[in-house]
């Protein structure tokens, strides 16, 4: 079982980086990886160990060969072989990460108790980018649970300014005072 698909889209990365293609390559491979999401009794088939690699190679041919780029439609063919056709979500994913990381973006997910305006959202974006140094991305969510200020999520820090998680301080500083 593949533990990280990210070598498999990391090589891809490399060879459409050689054409200058990883954003074509990431949009061709977020339509294939929708066509796998959409069709599960195909995405099955294709990962089913008794099915043979070469009825697996004829259906990719038959659906693909003509309608996408020949790297990206070997890619396909390589990925048979090791089995992994199955996993093409799986594999746009890791090549995402891949392209994110070659253009210094991160993903940033917002919370608030309250919609934000994009004024604030973009704000937040600047504050963020400069302490990061990186791009940002920022997903927003509304969740009135935090009953007011916001929780922002990098991959690697929280920064938890709700009311919500004020109030659970206090309470944990009081039952430890008893």
């Amino acid at each position: 079982m593949v533990t990280s698909y990210k070598p498999y889209s990391m090589a891809l990365f490399e060879l459409a980086s050689s054409q200058g293609k990883e954003k074509d390559y990431m949009d061709s491979l977020k339509e294939l990886s929708s066509i796998w999401n959409e069709n599960k009794d195909f995405r099955l088939a294709l990962r089913h160990p008794k099915i043979t690699r070469e009825q697996k190679r004829e259906w990719i041919s038959n659906l693909f060969e003509n309608k996408l780029d020949s790297l990206l439609y070997r890619f396909l063919l390589v990925m048979v072989e090791h089995d992994l056709i199955g996993f093409i979500p799986e594999l746009y994913e890791a090549y995402v990460e891949v392209y994110k990381e070659s253009q210094n973006i991160e993903s940033v997910y917002v919370e608030s108790a309250m919609p934000l305006t994009q004024e604030t959202i973009e704000d937040i974006k600047k504050v963020i980018e400069s302490k990061l140094n990186k791009n940002i991305e920022i997903t927003t969510n509304v969740n009135p649970e935090l009953i007011a200020g916001i929780r922002v999520r990098t991959k690697d820090y929280v920064l938890d300014n709700s009311m919500l998680s004020r109030i659970n301080n206090l309470k944990e500083k009081l039952s430890n005072t008893n």
